[in-house]
């Protein structure tokens, strides 16, 4: 096959490294890809690190010079794979200046939580396939009027970590000040005022001080609005300093989250979560919102536990207080919750499964088209859009 990936973002955030793992994946299957990305963006530098073929587009996502850029490689593709809002706008639009031309199938992921606006519908109506990243991101399309048929649910793909290695914890804790006994809880996301991050530290100024909370963030992600800034400041107000760190991570993520005894993941909105799932991958409990398509992999009592999705306030760092103490107080319940959250993302969310399901909705677009010219036309398969 010959796939065209389109991605917009600034960031090497979760929807960025899946477009790496993704590519990387389907060159093994032995399949011909371009990515047409920023050429200053972090995704960028990974793709030439990684020798995947790029295509730098200009920064602005959505200037003309990438309309038309789009519109002329599309030319050399049969799949057209939009991966962000922006490219998904980009692509759209490219195929509707073709007119009636023969352009390739259109598959666009969703990985985000929020409503699809009137303008949304009427760029969702076009494309050929989509890919949500949850159950509850493809009922999100159906209601936005997407056929059932066109919507397939596709988790992030995890690469699975090795054991722990006890003595790189041990170091990694020193490092952070913590020692080898004391009782860590923590997350990984974007600096981002969605994730309810100052709750976090309200929630740490109610547990014993014998408990710590880091906040990693992708390295490459830069915090928007000076939110490192607004968290410090913070947790001095709320006399937590000593046991509070914002850790920028890069190639020590894994033994960062060795390094945790609870996986903190709360948030106003979201998709599905693909840090919970590398999370459960290194066998770690996890906390999280009850929303959007966390609830499908953080099972409640199974793999995890969910707070509701309450306002900020005494009432949600109450019940948020009481469910991690749960936790940091059972050993047994931590592993038991460890042990399942990995049997999860083994049967469900490896990068694995991920390459080849995705795979799969590129074959059965390109199978129901060459069926229908062999059949004698291009017919509602084919290029006439």
């Amino acid at each position: 096959m010959y796939i065209l990936h389109l991605d917009t973002g600034d960031a090497l955030r979760g929807g960025q490294q899946q477009v790496l793992l993704l590519m990387e994946g389907l060159r093994e299957r032995g399949h011909q890809q371009l990515l047409a990305a920023p050429g200053g963006s972090p995704l960028a530098e990974a793709a030439r690190q990684h020798n995947l073929a790029l295509h730098p587009l200009k920064s602005a996502g959505r200037s003309f010079a990438n309309l038309r850029a789009i519109r002329q490689l599309a030319k050399d593709f049969e799949i057209v794979h939009a991966h962000d809002s922006h490219a998904h706008s980009l692509a759209w639009l490219a195929r509707a200046a073709c007119g009636n031309h023969v352009w390739p199938h259109l598959i666009v992921s969703r990985r985000v939580a929020f409503p699809i606006n009137k303008f949304g519908r009427i760029k969702y109506a076009a494309a050929d396939a989509y890919i949500a990243v949850s159950e509850y991101g493809r009922q999100q399309l159906i209601q936005a009027n997407v056929p059932a048929g066109k919507v397939h649910v596709i988790y992030d793909g995890v690469q699975m970590p090795p054991p722990c290695d006890a003595a790189a914890r041990i170091a990694f804790r020193d490092r952070l000040g913590v020692s080898a006994d004391a009782s860590v809880i923590g997350t990984f996301t974007a600096l981002a005022p969605e994730k309810r991050l100052q709750e976090q530290l309200d929630l740490l100024a109610v547990v014993p001080r014998s408990v710590h909370l880091w906040i990693g963030h992708p390295a490459t992600a830069p915090a928007r609005d000076d939110t490192q800034t607004v968290l410090t400041d913070y947790a001095k107000y709320r006399q937590v300093q000593d046991r509070f760190r914002i850790v920028p991570l890069a190639d020590d993520l894994s033994v960062f989250l060795d390094s945790l005894d609870v996986f903190l993941y709360l948030s106003r909105a979201e998709g599905l979560g693909s840090a919970i799932l590398l999370a459960m991958a290194h066998r770690l409990p996890v906390v999280a919102s009850r929303v959007g398509g966390i609830p499908e992999i953080v099972r409640h009592n199974e793999t995890g536990l969910l707070v509701g999705d309450l306002p900020a306030g005494q009432a949600f760092t109450t019940e948020l207080c009481s469910t991690v103490s749960l936790l940091l107080q059972n050993e047994a319940m931590r592993r038991a919750f460890g042990s399942a959250g990995r049997e999860f993302v083994l049967a469900n969310a490896t990068v694995e499964i991920m390459v080849h399901k995705t795979e799969a909705v590129y074959e059965h677009l390109l199978h129901a088209r060459r069926s229908a010219q062999v059949n004698g036309g291009i017919g509602a398969a084919g290029a006439t859009r």
